[in-house]
């Protein structure tokens, strides 16, 4: 049993060590200086579906977005495979949610960011309006997109980590993210109508 435990133990060191040896013999995106992502889509790569969704409505037509988790996928479970480290490795930028919610790929993550452009889409949100669960040892609860307004933090963000990247669309980035903006702050209007016509709606706004 020591054996077993040893080599799960081994395998996020291997992915590391496979990630290297692509950053060495790949063609890596995101090496790419800012003139030749202006002339061809930017290849980003998410953690879960629900950043890919931001960031394709942000993008648009200048993204090529692939998700690692699929629908259904638990991300504080999941682990990366080779095949993500790949991907990982030959993106112009990676967008994940951060704030504990890719629990188990936290070391391939922060190793990533070493070579390609990382962003934990978490930092939006200014820690003092984040919940912090008792008995959760200080972390906060990850689950921002349940709160449209948090979430709206996070697609400005994303239009200004592209913008970074790629310049030459900045001004693409913003316009889309400020429609997409609107449409969550409409959202968000029509949500916490519903919940003030409810019983306890009161309470909650």
């Amino acid at each position: 049993m020591g054996g077993n435990r040893s080599a799960g133990r081994m395998v996020p060191g291997l992915l590391l060590l496979a990630a290297a040896v692509l950053y060495a013999c790949a063609p890596i995106g995101r090496a790419a200086d800012p003139s030749e992502l202006a002339a061809r889509p930017v290849r980003v790569v998410t953690t879960a579906g629900l950043i890919a969704d931001a960031v394709k409505q942000v993008g648009g037509s200048r993204v090529e977005v692939t998700a690692l988790m699929g629908p259904g996928v638990d991300p504080h479970l999941y682990k990366a495979r080779e095949g993500d480290v790949l991907r990982l490795a030959r993106a112009d930028i990676i967008f994940y949610h951060g704030l504990h919610l890719e629990a188990k790929m936290a070391d391939i993550l922060a190793q990533m960011g070493r070579w390609v452009p990382t962003y934990a889409v978490g930092n939006a949100v200014d820690p003092a309006d984040l919940i912090y669960p008792e008995g959760s040892a200080g972390n906060p609860d990850p689950h921002i997109w349940f709160d449209v307004r948090l979430w709206m933090r996070v697609v400005s963000y994303i239009a200004e980590a592209l913008a970074e990247r790629d310049p030459a669309h900045g001004a693409f980035y913003r316009a889309n993210a400020e429609a997409y903006l609107r449409e969550l702050a409409d959202l968000d209007a029509w949500v916490r109508e519903q919940v003030i016509k409810s019983p306890c709606g009161i309470l909650w706004v």
